[in-house]
């Protein structure tokens, strides 16, 4: 989440702030810092003694990931054996993070005895923090593309199954 903080800071060096009140904690380590110097009218040897600038520190905020790849491709599994027909199959989770929260991001492939994956037919997005589905390709989608790719395959299909 991004936040903004209006803070006040003094200048140690060209490249260095000190902070008057300490940023929160479950702020990350990079902090975006944009300086503006005090308004026109101050004295310019008050500036140059005191060096106090108004910071605006935009941050963003992390949410620790605690669902592993497992507990990721269990939740993908439920989600598919509850919404999609036989044949349909989680593959290996990726973890993307995002500025809101960390995901994992768990292609759905078609499968067939024999034959194996045929091919990816959509994605299903479960939450890094609390292992459940938070997007996904629709279903109707999803099994759209596999009925082309079981129709490009269906010779290799039927061989194997026979």
């Amino acid at each position: 989440m991004a936040e903004e903080i209006v803070t006040q800071a003094r200048v140690l060096d060209e490249t260095h702030l000190e902070l008057y009140h300490p940023l929160p904690e479950n702020i990350e380590q990079r902090v975006k810092v944009r300086i503006s110097p005090l308004p026109p009218g101050q004295e310019l040897a008050l500036r140059e003694q005191q060096a106090v600038y108004q910071v605006e520190t935009t941050t963003n905020v992390r949410i620790p990931t605690t669902t592993d790849a497992r507990q990721a491709m269990i939740a993908a599994n439920r989600f598919i054996v509850e919404h999609l027909p036989d044949r349909f199959s989680a593959g290996q989770p990726t973890l993307v993070v995002f500025p809101l929260r960390p995901l994992w991001l768990v292609p759905v492939h078609l499968t067939y005895p024999g034959v194996g994956v045929l091919g990816k037919v959509g994605m299903l997005a479960v939450g890094g923090d609390i292992p459940v589905i938070v997007g996904w390709t629709p279903p109707e989608e999803m099994e759209s593309l596999a009925q082309k790719l079981y129709q490009e395959n269906r010779d290799e299909i039927e061989t194997a199954l026979s």
